[in-house]
């Protein structure tokens, strides 16, 4: 287990492209939303869900606890914003629930890296990964302003004290970057489905 951390998956968005609520969506046997909360208990002793609906955590794991966001909003910094106002831990583990082939091995890498920073994420083909990264209480007066002048989360990490773990870094666990597949559509969900059988 990670001790000091709180796992999160973020599971509000609108699934507008996706055609229906994708965080309910089959993925092996449970949701994908499930699927998340399986793997994050097996790495942490609490896991949030941030949503809208607290059906989404009906019958998965006790170690997961529902949190709202609080906002008619489906931004992730609306999620991440939930969670670390909710969580007993100073830092969390952040993660989507349309990201079903995150390496529960790259996830340990992230939170060992975290230490003495305010946010360490991932950094692949050039782009900050901000839905794979641990995040600390010392951020939320930042997101929360980000926030009200509806700012990316990205610009979090010009602000405050970042680690980006490097593609070289992420290579030695993931290869091929699997970790940061996501599922937008209804293609992207066959496009994973196939990756996750590669």
């Amino acid at each position: 287990m990670t001790e000091g951390v709180t796992g999160v998956v973020l599971a509000g968005g609108k699934s507008s492209r996706f055609g229906s609520n994708k965080a309910v969506a089959p993925w092996r046997g449970q949701t994908l939303t499930g699927s998340a909360v399986r793997r994050l208990c097996d790495i942490f002793p609490r896991v949030l869900v941030v949503g809208k609906n607290p059906e989404l955590v009906a019958g998965l794991n006790d170690c997961a606890r529902f949190v709202s966001d609080d906002s008619e909003q489906s931004h992730p910094l609306v999620g991440i914003v939930a969670a670390l106002r909710d969580s007993e831990t100073d830092r969390i583990f952040v993660t989507a629930c349309d990201m079903p082939l995150v390496d529960p091995a790259l996830i340990r890498a992230v939170c060992d890296a975290s230490s003495g920073y305010a946010v360490t994420t991932a950094l692949w083909d050039g782009h900050p990964q901000p839905l794979f990264g641990v995040y600390s209480k010392e951020c939320l007066g930042v997101m929360r302003l980000l926030l009200k002048e509806k700012r990316p989360v990205r610009e979090l990490f010009n602000i405050v004290r970042t680690r980006f773990l490097s593609q070289e870094e992420i290579a030695d666990i993931d290869p091929a970057g699997r970790s940061f597949l996501d599922i937008d559509t209804p293609e992207d969900y066959l496009k994973v489905q196939r990756s996750a059988h590669a």
